[in-house]
């Protein structure tokens, strides 16, 4: 009888689900069918729970070639296997928790809040599960809590109940932990882990007051931003980062854009190739045409540092305007990029933390450079060149923008402008657009670069 129903609930859920049932049109109704979705499913995660405890006591991975339930159940259901372990906590608990047993059967308890429940009385004996389950349930079903408060609470009960337990936690904790660094197919890196409490603060403290928002043009999300942080950190202001570019002269000068290899043979743009050597030692490799090595020269610092020291006497943060990462951690920047023109001399050098270097040598048309008179420059970025419209070929600086519905007008060597010429009907006699072009300014112009 009990398959029976269940097969027909299960026909009755394929008739729900199939592609041609009704989709609500307004949010509403969505929503409140969203919700109706989510008890089904909590019901069903119910009888799972039950099942599993079967399951289980029968041994049924064995019947599959499985190690372990857990491993049979997340092939099974193509759940990852943090989500089956989740299920089977709650099922390997239910015995021991009546009430949240037959709340969750009857559906008045989400199953998030019972398996953080069932996990947080899994490290207590029969005796501190039933005193600790009508707390947890009460919590569970005030609609102002949450799932993570419920899991708050069940870790407060177990420190409570087991205070002398507190350094076998902790050191079971710390044989958990692990860190992984994969590459993508694209050579990036992805970087997944676990790390324990003490670890996790030294982390976060670590990289927390370096990840804050720089003004309201600051379009990072907090990822991004822990993400540059740690940059930042593991640059040491450019001075103890340890890597091997191998590049040709001719990308370093600008006479070629070929890539240059990272010593695993990825291959980066020579502009960053560039933006690395900046404020990298370099050492000039010969190599013969089979690849072996023939001479290795010697180290060149292209800051000194004397020169750093220099630099952080007169700055205190990196020179970006808002950026407040120390200048004592920034990377020595020239103003007027090294390539092709820019001089190592202590007028160009400024510092800037490693995102902003980043940026600012893959976007040089689209910093500002603002001499504070002192020695000392800021650098604005304009990261959004929709809101700072540039100045149009024609247009000098202090003239007036041309309004619309106004004939364009063109600037000669003359301070006198005169209208543009008429336009002929002929396609192969267009005017010039000036009679002087007006000379390329650099890219980053600064008045007290050398």
């Amino acid at each position: 009888m009990a398959g029976a129903a269940l097969r027909d609930l299960l026909r009755r859920a394929e008739a729900l689900t199939a592609a041609g049932s009704p989709v609500p049109c307004d949010a509403e109704t969505a929503m409140a069918e969203i919700v109706a979705w989510s008890r089904v499913i909590d019901r069903a995660e119910a009888a799972i729970a039950v099942r599993l405890g079967v399951a289980e006591a029968g041994k049924g991975q064995q019947l599959f070639g499985r190690r372990s339930l857990g491993a049979w159940l997340a092939a099974a259901t193509g759940s990852r296997v943090a989500r089956a372990g989740e299920r089977l906590t709650l099922a390997r608990q239910l015995s021991r928790l009546p009430d949240l047993a037959a709340r969750l059967a009857e559906g008045s308890v989400p199953f998030g809040a019972a398996a953080a429940i069932a996990s947080a009385v899994r490290r207590l004996d029969d005796a501190d599960a039933r005193l600790a389950e009508p707390i947890l349930l009460d919590l569970a079903t005030d609609p102002a809590a949450t799932v993570e408060d419920v899991a708050h609470a069940g870790q407060a009960i177990l420190e409570t109940v087991d205070p002398d337990g507190r350094l076998a936690r902790a050191a079971a904790q710390t044989e958990r932990q692990h860190l992984n660094i994969a590459a993508t197919l694209d050579g990036m890196g992805r970087v997944t882990g676990l790390l324990d409490p003490e670890l996790t603060l030294q982390f976060k403290t670590w990289l927390e007051p370096l990840a804050v928002k720089n003004g309201v043009e600051d379009g990072r999300d907090h990822g991004r931003r822990m993400a540059d942080a740690l940059a930042v950190r593991l640059s040491q202001g450019g001075r103890r980062t340890v890597m091997h570019v191998a590049v040709t002269e001719q990308t370093l000068t600008g006479q070629s854009e070929d890539p240059a290899h990272l010593q695993d043979g990825t291959a980066i743009p020579a502009a960053d190739a560039r933006r690395m050597a900046y404020t990298a030692d370099l050492r000039r490799v010969l190599r013969d045409a089979d690849g072996a090595l023939l001479n290795l020269g010697r180290a060149r610092r292209l800051a000194s540092t004397d020169q750093r020291e220099a630099i952080l006497a007169q700055y205190t943060t990196c020179a970006r305007e808002g950026c407040d990462v120390p200048a004592y951690l920034a990377e020595i920047d020239h103003i007027q990029p090294w390539h092709p023109v820019g001089r190592t001399d202590l007028a160009n050098l400024a510092p800037l933390c490693t995102p902003d270097n980043k940026w600012k040598s893959r976007h040089p048309d689209r910093v500002e450079i603002i001499d504070q008179g002192n020695g000392t420059v800021v650098m604005r970025f304009h990261r959004h060149p929709k809101l700072h419209p540039r100045r149009r070929p024609w247009q000098q600086p202090g003239q007036p923008r041309q309004q619309p519905g106004q004939p364009r007008q063109q600037t000669t060597a003359n301070p006198t402008t005169t209208p543009a010429p008429p336009r002929t009907s002929h396609p192969t006699a267009a005017p010039p657009r000036a009679s002087h072009p007006t000379p390329a300014s650099p890219a980053i112009p600064h008045p007290t670069a050398a």
